[in-house]
């Protein structure tokens, strides 16, 4: 089920970011008095972040691709908005469009071999390839916050275009692994949670009442969420606490940032897959985690004893390790909602796989080396048997890239419709989420 109005806009896979630009430059040079395309920054590796501004109406929209590097749905909708908007004067008339096409270009480069050929990917080659930066590395969420300043260059970059055009709305493209659409947002936006349920429907998606990001925070209405206020006391990172410490957040996000201007800030969320409703009680949810933990704490002892090279991978493997008991004091604090939730099964492999690429990282140095070679037939097991797992109950079902980009497209141009220009005045609260 795909309707018609952006199908034609949308590819078969999302681009690359060689892809992307060429895709906005082409846009921009075939409408030389609608767009202008220009670089807004550089990343920490010297990658340019460009944007396709269209000057319309006096509200004014910030669209950001690609906010976490392996949730790439948003790289197509930003390119398919482009066109979409530049052959529609219409769409124009009461808003003035700024599509940054992509927040952390490095992660996206660490990320799109495993959607540079086919879309989507299967559960294994999505663990094999992807690369979720730690907090602190996330352009998305080093956003400033009262104990946080350590903002990143992507970061800066996007906090100076939205103190420039202070938009009304930004729209954050978030994705998620599996399961159903969900929205976050700065403030309880009355419209969202019906605009979400028509456009759900009319795409063949259904929402999710209850997503693990989402357990314990504020709903406004079906799928639809408010941000948890940002922290106020610096805390230790998830590594500064012993062994037992909890993940915990960086700074705040684009959302935030807009939302001190009087702009709301959203976070539309589509899956890559479609997928069958988990069957986890809670207390098999907690047991799974346990052991996942216990599983990668050994994991990571081995690795680290193995090479004294600290790698991007490994940093994240720990991380997301950290997120464990988390996830468990949740899930024990809401038991109901807590229940039948897919990153149970999920959040483990994701910190085998990148496990995975630190010891092929290593290997590509000592190709020779038989302990690291042992090692990596050990954790590749392990993500095998993580992701059959996940297979077996999940049923993940590929879906075409124009019903998700689609879907999330069209709630970019329904809730643009909806804003009038941001207030010069008061700026709006604050939020952050709580994952």
């Amino acid at each position: 089920m795909t309707p018609k109005t952006l199908a034609p806009y949308i590819g078969d896979r999302p681009p690359t970011l060689e892809e992307l630009d060429r895709e906005l430059g082409k846009t921009a040079a075939e409408h030389p008095a609608t767009c202008t395309l220009r670089e807004i920054g550089r990343s920490r590796e010297g990658r340019p972040m460009t944007m396709l501004t269209m000057p319309g109406g006096p509200s004014h929209v910030l669209v950001i691709g690609a906010p976490h590097p392996n949730e790439p749905i948003g790289l197509a909708v930003i390119p398919a908005l482009a066109r979409y908007l530049a052959e529609h004067p219409q769409a124009r008339e009461e808003v003035s469009w700024h599509l940054a096409g992509c927040a952390d270009p490095d992660g996206v480069a660490a990320n799109q071999d495993w959607w540079a050929t086919t879309w989507p990917p299967t559960l294994e080659d999505y663990h094999r390839g992807l690369y979720r930066p730690v907090a602190a590395a996330q352009p998305e969420w080093t956003f400033p916050a009262p104990a946080f300043g350590a903002t990143l260059p992507e970061t800066r970059a996007l906090m100076r275009v939205i103190d420039d055009v202070r938009p009304a709305l930004t729209v954050s493209l978030h994705g998620s692994d599996s399961g159903g659409v969900w929205a976050m947002a700065s403030r309880a936006e009355p419209a969202l949670p019906q605009v979400m349920a028509d456009l759900a429907a009319r795409y063949g998606l259904r929402v999710e009442e209850t997503p693990s990001d989402c357990i314990g925070l504020p709903s406004f209405g079906a799928g639809a969420y408010l941000l948890a206020p940002p922290a106020v006391t610096e805390t230790d990172g998830p590594h500064g606490g012993g062994d037992d410490r909890e993940w915990e957040p960086a700074g705040s996000s684009s959302a935030h940032y807009t939302a001190r201007h009087g702009g709301l800030g959203l976070f539309p969320e589509v899956p890559m897959w479609a997928s069958a409703p988990t069957r986890l009680s809670p207390q098999k949810s907690i047991g799974i985690l346990k052991d996942a933990r216990c599983v990668l704490g050994d994991l990571i002892t081995e690795h680290a004893a193995a090479s004294d090279e600290e790698t991007v991978f490994l940093a994240s493997a720990k991380e997301i390790r950290s997120i464990t008991p988390l996830m468990i004091r949740q899930i024990r604090e809401n038991p109901e909602a807590g229940r039948d939730q897919d990153l149970v099964l999920l959040v483990p492999a994701r910190a085998a796989g990148m496990l995975l690429r630190h010891g092929d990282q290593l290997l590509a140095a000592a190709p020779d080396c038989e302990r690291l070679q042992a090692l990596r037939a050990k954790t590749e097991a392990v993500l095998l048997s993580w992701c059959h797992r996940a297979e077996r109950a999940l049923r993940p079902q590929p879906m075409p890239l124009a019903r998700t980009a689609g879907y999330q497209a069209e709630m970019v141009l329904a809730m643009a419709g909806l804003h009038p220009a941001a207030s010069t005045g008061t700026p709006g609260p604050e939020a952050r989420d709580d994952r």
